[in-house]
């Protein structure tokens, strides 16, 4: 077993609990970098929802007790593996904290995850003591483990390496400082910046950017954009603590969020109403566009889809606007997603304008959603920002060209005009000027296929990827003379 022992520290994980794209991160990046002979093991909560899931079949070996708050809290652990892998997942288990994600305010979900945090701080001792395994880095997604390489310090007292990787930097966890009272941690071990105000609140995934050894996100462009456009921001403030406790400035790494071909892939995919490769790619894509048509009651036109959360980010009010202002909609476009009900409201609407042509379905249904990938001429990723995208890798292995915002991994994974479209983001017209540049290349049918198997040709393996993170571990053991 290798030396390069990780510990990989999430709230979701694929296929047990999923809610986003960090679900499917927690389950194929461990992967790849177990090919590259590491030793990766994966802790998550233990919701409700993974018990029924799993009935069962998961294995408590033991448990453990914190202190948060007031009183001493159990925590049980119990084991499992991936699916068709070595891969341990353990599952912390509590269930006045850990049972369900927390809906009851933003401060209940912040001592919700503080709680999980101090859980897997201790868990690290405990995996070392009761499993003979000792991790040589801690490595925690999102805000919701932010707070974990600070409590690994400060009340653990375990000088360990730690990663810390954005996926999404609009999400920080903000909330009250009393966090710190259930977490018997000083106020004066954050690094809360105001500007010369009183602290009265904690940003969580600021803690994490001061406390981590290294920070990471998810494309090098969106790295930039973390470092050079959030001036206006209070992350802005972390990174330049950062920056000014270690003398040094510290920058944030991007490395490109892969996918896992063993479930994206249409020559494999159950899934599908026909499966297909890219030497069968123009008969697979017809006879797919041929039964979602059928299925959805759409003429066959040019169509194309949206598939994702119905929340701002995802540049949906673009996309509106920009229907709203052709003078006709001669091709079909399709909405897989659920959320923010405005949004919903504001694509009923236009589905109102066109009946024949436009559709809203307001759920995620994986079964759509796979079949969309297959069936639909073209994928619109209009986003305000996007940290990766997972959306338009599947995609492009499915042959469905994506006209994407030119922004974070978008930007990273598209080559436009060779594998896709990218138009400048947060503009209307531009996004009409790809539509229109999308609908002539759907009507000259050599340059369709060129774009259609140059994109089915590009490689999202998390191969790539998992080198990089291995060189970013081993720089960190070296760093750290670990």
């Amino acid at each position: 077993m290798s030396d390069l022992r990780v510990l990989m520290a999430g709230y979701e994980i694929a296929p047990f609990y999923k809610r986003g794209g960090l679900g499917d991160v927690m389950a194929s990046l461990p992967k790849a970098l177990t090919k590259e002979g590491l030793d990766v093991r994966i802790v998550v909560p233990h919701y409700a929802a993974i018990r029924k899931e799993l009935l069962g079949s998961e294995k408590r070996i033991g448990q453990f007790y914190i202190h948060f708050g007031k009183g001493e809290e159990e925590i049980g652990v119990y084991k499992t593996y991936l699916p068709d892998t070595k891969i341990i997942v353990y599952f912390l288990s509590n269930k006045p904290n850990l049972a369900y994600l927390n809906r009851r305010g933003r401060n209940k979900k912040i001592d919700q995850f503080a709680f999980f945090d101090l859980a897997v701080s201790h868990f690290v001792p405990y995996l070392s003591k009761e499993q003979s395994w000792e991790p040589k880095v801690v490595h925690c997604n999102d805000w919701q483990t932010a707070l974990v390489p600070l409590i690994l310090k400060k009340k653990v007292s375990l000088n360990l390496p730690t990663i810390f990787t954005i996926h999404n930097l609009n999400y920080q966890g903000k909330g009250s400082l009393k966090v710190l009272d259930l977490l018997h941690i000083k106020d004066e071990d954050t690094r809360e910046i105001k500007r010369g105000k009183p602290v009265t609140e904690i940003n969580v995934l600021g803690e994490g950017i001061i406390h981590a050894t290294k920070v990471s996100t998810v494309s090098p462009t969106y790295a930039k954009e973390i470092v050079e456009d959030y001036d206006s921001d209070p992350i802005h403030y972390f990174l330049k603590r950062r920056e000014k406790e270690r003398g040094v400035k510290d920058e944030v790494i991007g490395i490109l969020n892969g996918i896992d071909y063993d479930i994206w892939n249409p020559k494999l995919d159950e899934e599908i109403f026909h499966k297909y490769d890219i030497d069968n790619c123009e008969d697979g894509k017809r006879n797919n566009k041929e039964d979602l048509l059928k299925t959805l009651s759409l003429d066959n036109r040019p169509t194309f889809c949206f598939i994702g959360r119905m929340a701002k980010q995802k540049g949906i009010d673009l996309l509106v606007k920009a229907v709203k202002r052709l003078s006709k909609v001669d091709f079909n476009l399709i909405f897989l997603g659920t959320g923010d009900p405005n949004i919903e409201k504001s694509i009923m609407r236009i589905s109102k304008s066109y009946p024949s042509n436009i559709k809203g379905i307001f759920s995620y249904d994986e079964d759509i959603a796979h079949k969309l990938y297959a069936g639909s001429d073209f994928i619109i990723i209009p986003s305000h920002y996007e940290p990766c995208g997972l959306i338009q890798m599947v995609a492009m292995k499915y042959g469905t060209i994506p006209l994407a915002s030119e922004t974070g991994g978008l930007k990273d994974s598209i080559a436009s005009g060779k594998n896709g479209i990218l138009f400048k983001k947060n503009s209307v017209s531009s996004l009409i000027k790809a539509l229109k540049e999308a609908l002539l290349i759907y009507n000259n049918p050599n340059k369709l296929k060129s774009i259609l198997v140059s994109a089915m040709k590009t490689d999202f393996s998390w191969d790539k990827s998992a080198i990089l993170y291995r060189k970013l571990y081993e720089r960190l053991l070296r760093e750290n003379n670990v």
